[in-house]
């Protein structure tokens, strides 16, 4: 633990402060869990930005993702891992743009690497799912409005596993969504942040908010009430120190009510949260020991879930 660094900024009361050292002593037991890479066939999403008759009104979207499901009848908590915008595809379209949709053999399925963080929280009793949101940040489609088609992406991820459909394991009833909690990564972050304050996804109200390195985008307040967990690399050569923290200096004010808590990885990394990416280039902490890759997500993948079982105690929402 000497390797890490922490700052921890709480505004909770006694209460709550009490049963932060409860789950700290008593995490919830390790189940088995089952992981699947899962496809489940087609969308249709909507570019309001355009008009009906405008070819990139309708954008047809994969389904595609990870899953990880507790053994076990539930239901229980729902975790959505959002990732960020990094390479996706090894084909371009014309003039250069991406290629949309990507073919299946140049696609480089990065959602597959949070497949550790939906096992970890699997484990610890959350069906987890990362969807693929390639298509958020995808030109060759037309220009996107940040979040927009990440919104209606995940809906129909949550929509799909309300449903029951076949998502290659059984998922019938496992869902709580009352008890559903969001982590992001990069520009996983503020979607994160557009989900939990978009009216349209008023079906899916929002327990807890995890932000890995976040970039930051100037959007809607995130509520008081909401616990927020804001995780940051001291050597992220990405989004640095400084863009993440932008948050808690302008979105989360010391005496928020709310669960708030912050912690810096000592020599962390902004990609090393991903199995899927390579290393940071231009990381500040050139010439320096970098955290090991392989240590920062053993220590996100217990981490994460302590934090969202504190929120959920902390919120008065019986855990399964």
């Amino acid at each position: 633990m000497k390797r890490f660094a922490s700052r921890v900024h709480l505004t909770l009361s006694i209460f709550a402060l009490f049963l932060v050292f409860m789950v700290g002593q008593s995490a919830r037991a390790q189940t088995q869990a089952s992981v699947i890479s899962y496809s489940i066939g087609e969308t249709t999403i909507i570019q309001s930005q355009f008009a009906p008759d405008s070819r990139f009104y309708n954008m047809p979207v994969r389904l595609q993702g990870v899953l990880a499901v507790p053994s076990g009848e539930g239901p229980f908590p729902v975790a959505l891992i959002l990732h960020g915008a990094y390479p996706f595809c090894t084909a371009f379209g014309e003039f250069d743009v991406d290629a949309y949709p990507c073919p299946p053999e140049s696609d480089l399925r990065q959602y597959e690497g949070f497949t550790y963080l939906a096992q970890a929280l699997a484990e610890r009793g959350y069906v987890a799912i990362v969807p693929d949101l390639s298509a958020e940040f995808n030109n060759g489609f037309a220009e996107p409005i940040f979040g927009n088609r990440t919104l209606q992406i995940a809906a129909a991820h949550l929509d799909a596993l309300a449903a029951g459909a076949d998502f290659g394991i059984a998922v019938a009833g496992k869902s709580d969504f009352t008890r559903l909690v969001i982590a992001g990564h990069s520009r996983g972050g503020p979607l994160g942040i557009r989900f939990i304050t978009d009216a349209s996804m008023a079906e899916y109200p929002v327990a807890a908010l995890a932000m890995l390195t976040p970039a930051y985008f100037d959007l809607e307040t995130i509520p008081s009430t909401l616990p927020v967990a804001l995780v940051t690399s001291e050597c992220d050569g990405d989004v640095g120190t400084e863009e993440p923290l932008r948050y808690l200096e302008i979105q989360l004010p010391p005496l928020r009510p709310a669960l708030t808590t912050l912690y810096t990885f000592a020599g962390g990394t902004h990609n090393a949260f991903s199995t899927q990416l390579s290393a940071d280039l231009g990381s500040p902490c050139a010439g320096r020991e970098i955290l090991a890759p392989a240590a920062q997500r053993s220590f996100t993948a217990n981490f994460l879930p302590d934090f969202f079982d504190m929120a959920l105690r902390a919120s008065d929402v019986p855990l399964n």
